[in-house]
């Protein structure tokens, strides 16, 4: 800090012995811009975090939104193969963003099918069982383009189960000393 103030006395000192007669006026702004200058230096940070920071916000926002929406995807492994009515995996889902996922993100999004006229029988049903489920809310179904990069449940309950049959069974280790 003595340094600083060293280095500007010295600056003053020079640029007013070597300087034309200045007006007083010009001697002021050039000394207010020199302290304008050190608080800049000073705060330098502060000023810019606040943009960095919205920045950051907006772009996890966006992250967020597409993960929610891709959490609530009803894609075409929730319908009957080759129809548009629910699977029970799918009515478990619908039942699972109805009452478990947090009110603000409560939104059902039905993937676009093939065709429009398949998309709107599948937002249809599920339009249907949201009103009929005894708890039934205002929940929103929209359609999405996004897409899912799921297994059809069934699939993945096979899975599950072959993993859990072709499993060891389990055994407790002996002591070093005996059986």
């Amino acid at each position: 800090m003595v340094g600083r103030c060293n280095i500007r006395l010295v600056i003053i000192i020079v640029a007013l012995g070597y300087a034309v007669p200045l007006p007083a006026g010009e001697i002021g702004d050039f000394l207010s811009s020199m302290a304008r200058d050190a608080k800049r230096r000073n705060c330098w940070p502060e000023p810019f975090r606040t943009s960095d920071i919205e920045m950051y916000r907006q772009t996890m926002a966006v992250q967020n939104s597409a993960g929610w929406e891709r959490q609530n995807l009803l894609s075409e492994f929730y319908f009957v193969q080759g129809g548009t009515e629910l699977t029970e995996a799918g009515r478990m889902r619908v039942q699972w963003i109805m009452n478990e996922a947090p009110e603000p993100r409560r939104q059902i999004f039905v993937h676009r099918a093939n065709t429009p006229q398949e998309t709107a029988a599948r937002m249809l049903a599920v339009q249907r069982f949201v009103a009929q489920s005894p708890y039934s809310t205002n929940v929103p179904v929209i359609e999405s383009t996004r897409t899912d990069d799921g297994s059809p449940a069934d699939r993945i309950d096979l899975v599950s189960r072959k993993a859990a049959a072709s499993a060891l069974d389990p055994k407790l280790m002996g002591s070093a000393g005996g059986k």
